[in-house]
Parts: structure tokens; C-alpha cells; sequence
């Protein structure tokens, strides 16, 4: 968990999430009025309410009290509202500046996920209006369970109960609108338990901040300082924080995803950088106990890892001891060997990368360990960590001409 949670904040400030988070809280207080406005509309259509009641069901949520005018906002709207063809072109106007927040969601998610898995040109444009109709949905059940809870104090529930359910529901409703936009937005990426992770964390930090806010802010002082704009300073505040943590809660769930190829980076930049941080050696340059110990494994002086021609595309990273490298000559069917790779390189690359069969036996040499990394693994590895992609080009091109050298002059020999 402490290698997890290390990984997330270094990749949170990599990724600059804190701005998403900034653009985000933007979007959506620049979004939640026209939301408000579509839920208005609809409360008074299927509840065949005036313009006056629906603004009283909207304004029972309390949420934007002191901040906006929203009673006011919601009467005026309903009551110059045309329900014909220029009353949808309203509509659709206001759902477009509804839609600025899940763009910024989108190009956030997106700087996480990196797009591992392809994505459907058409879905990418939907899935921001399904999320956002998701937003939607998920203010009109917060504004109804509020006008809800007004009843029910009205016919005798106990006051206790009702501040109770009121205070679990919008964490419960935020839980599961994160957990939706981890899983939707990057293209379904990151596996139910990965996002569930995720959306766990950003949940419990948005609480305990909220708990923290209760405590030791008081309202009173801010308004002392901004007169009027106090209340929206203190919305800002909080709506901030909860994109800081739907972001953190997210490059979690990335982590969480590819922690096997992230561990792997870790591994290779602690014990091939000789500056890196202390910290990054400490967690991340043995794999003792650790989950990269099931790619492990120990060869015998001379035991073969695998021979020319075999159709296999492992790759292989060595921890210990050195690889032999040989090449069979067509005519005699002679070994000679070539290279000598050693510790904290790669071999086996050339397959994958080619998609061919062994271009050479490789023999393990003394006290040979090596991490023998699946196809799949080693993909994500190159896709999220593009400096190990140019290294590996690097040692794909170096490897090729050495070869060359050899060949040339074996045929210069003959």
C-alpha cells in the first residue's frame, strides 16, 4: 500500500492534476445552474407543478443557499420558458454549458490512462454527455431526497434519522458517480475492483475534509473578510478539494490497474540510476516479498533459457549473473557466441517487438536471475514509461548492429 499510494502522488504531480482538478471545479460550478435549470424544467413537467413549487423543491436542497439566487433564477426561467422549437434550442444551449464540466473530467482522465486500450472515436464523444447526464441525475436525486426529507420532517420522522440519511447520501451518490466516471470515461480501462479502489479512497478523503471543515472553519469569519462572496468562497474551497480528490482517487485506480509494470519502472530506474531518490531505492530496488517475485526465476550455469527458432516471446530483464548470446551457423551447425549481456539489461526483446521467432540461443551464465516479464506486462511497461521505450529501441538498434558486425565478419573469415 505504501508503494501504491507513493506511485499516485508521484504520477499526481507528473500528470499536473492539480490544474485538471482547478478546471474541473471551474467547470462544474460554471455547469451546476444550467443542471439545476434542465432539472427544474423536468420537475415541473412530470410533477405538473408551477414555476413557483418547482423552484421551492430545487431550493430545499440548501446546497447553493447564501450563494446563488436559485429560487429566483428557477421562476424566472420557467416562466419565459418556450416549449416549442426555440424553447429546445434553450434547452440544448443550456445542456452545452452543462457539458464544459465533463470535457475538463475527460481531459483529466485522459492525462491518467493514457489511453492503453483503443478507444471508439464516436464513444469518446458520447461519453461526456452520458456523464454528464449522469451529473445531472445525480443533483435531482440529491435535490429530491432533500425536498423528500422536508416531508417526511413534516409527518413526524425523527430528526436524527433524516440528518443522518441526508448527510450519507450525497457521499454515497459521489462514490458512485466517481466510480462511473473511472470506468466509463478512459474507455472502461481500469477493472471494477481497480475503480472501486479508487473511488473508496476519494470518498473517505472528501469526508474526512468535510468532517475537518465542520470543525475548524466558521463561515462567520469568512464572511467578516469577503462580506457576501463568503459563502462562494467556502463552496469553492470544498468543490475544489473534492476534484483533488477525484483525481487522486483515479490515478489510484491507474495504479491499482498496472501495478505489476509500475513496480517494474520503479524497480528498473532505482537500480539503473544511480541518483535516484533514496526513497525509490528504499521501496522499490529489491523484490524480496514483493509481487514481482512470481516473474522470477533462477537458471543453472549453462542451462538454456530458450533456443533459436523457438516461438516465444517472454522478455527478460536480469537481476544477476550474465546472459550468453549464441548464433548457429547455417552450414556447420556450430554455436558461436556473440554477446555477453549482463546485469540490469534486457534480452528476448527482439521477438516481442518483431513479432518473430528466437533469433539466438541465450545460455545463463553463473549465479544467473532473471524477471521473465509477459508480453502484456512489458506492453503497458513501454506505454506508460516512454523513456523505457526509447531505451529499449536503443538496445533493439545497439543489439541489430553487433549482430551485423558479427556477420560481416564471419563472411569476410570465409
Amino acid at each position: 500500500m505504501i508503494q501504491r499510494i507513493w506511485i499516485t502522488i508521484q504520477y499526481f504531480g507528473v500528470n499536473g492534476l492539480a490544474n485538471h482538478a482547478a478546471a474541473g471545479a471551474y467547470g462544474f460550478l460554471l455547469s451546476l445552474m444550467p443542471a439545476l435549470l434542465i432539472i427544474a424544467y423536468f420537475i415541473s413537467t412530470l410533477f405538473a407543478s408551477s414555476s413557483h413549487e418547482a423552484a421551492q423543491i430545487i431550493q430545499n436542497m440548501g446546497f447553493l443557499g447564501g450563494v446563488f439566487d436559485v429560487g429566483g433564477t428557477v421562476e424566472r426561467f420557467l416562466d419565459g420558458f418556450n416549449p416549442g422549437l426555440a424553447g429546445v434550442a434553450s434547452l440544448i444551449s443550456i445542456l452545452w454549458a452543462a457539458i464544459v464540466f465533463t470535457f475538463s473530467l475527460q481531459r483529466g482522465l485522459n492525462s491518467i490512462f493514457l489511453n492503453i486500450k483503443a478507444s471508439n472515436p464516436i464513444k469518446a464523444y458520447l461519453i461526456p454527455l452520458s456523464l454528464e447526464v449522469a451529473v445531472i441525475v445525480f443533483v435531482f436525486i440529491t435535490v429530491m431526497s432533500a425536498h423528500l426529507s422536508t416531508l417526511l420532517f413534516s409527518v413526524g420522522v425523527a430528526p436524527a434519522t433524516l440528518k443522518t440519511g441526508v448527510a450519507i447520501l450525497p457521499f454515497l451518490e459521489l462514490g458512485l458517480l466517481a466510480f462511473g466516471a473511472y470506468r466509463i470515461v478512459p474507455n472502461g480501462e481500469p477493472s471494477w475492483k481497480s475503480a472501486l479502489a479508487g473511488a473508496t479512497l476519494c470518498i473517505i478523503m472528501y469526508a474526512i475534509l468535510s468532517v475537518l471543515f465542520n470543525v475548524f472553519i466558521n463561515p462567520e469569519r469568512y464572511h467578516i473578510i469577503y462580506g457576501m462572496l463568503g459563502n462562494l468562497i467556502l463552496l469553492l474551497a470544498k468543490v475544489y478539494f473534492f476534484f483533488m480528490f477525484f483525481f487522486i482517487g483515479a490515478q489510484f485506480a491507474f495504479v491499482v490497474e498496472y501495478f505489476d509494470a509500475l513496480l517494474f519502472i520503479r524497480l528498473w530506474m532505482a537500480r539503473s540510476n544511480p541518483k535516484s531518490f533514496f526513497i525509490d531505492k528504499f521501496l522499490f530496488a529489491s523484490i524480496e516479498n514483493g509481487r514481482l517475485q512470481k516473474y522470477c526465476r533462477l537458471y543453472q550455469p549453462d542451462e538454456t533459457i530458450f533456443l533459436q527458432g523457438e516461438d516465444s516471446h517472454e522478455i527478460y530483464y536480469i537481476l544477476s549473473g550474465a546472459a550468453r548470446v549464441y548464433l548457429a551457423n547455417k552450414r556447420s551447425g556450430r554455436q558461436k557466441r556473440v554477446a555477453v549481456i549482463t546485469a540490469d539489461n534486457f534480452f528476448g526483446e527482439m521477438g516481442y517487438v518483431l513479432a518473430n521467432k528466437r533469433s539466438a540461443t541465450v545460455k545463463a551464465d553463473a549465479d544467473f536471475s532473471a524477471l521473465v516479464l509477459p508480453p502484456r506486462l512489458f506492453e503497458h511497461v513501454l506505454t506508460i514509461d516512454k523513456n523505457a521505450d526509447n531505451k529499449v529501441i536503443e538496445m533493439l538498434s545497439e543489439r541489430l548492429k553487433h549482430t551485423n558486425d558479427q556477420l560481416t565478419q564471419e563472411t569476410q573469415a570465409f
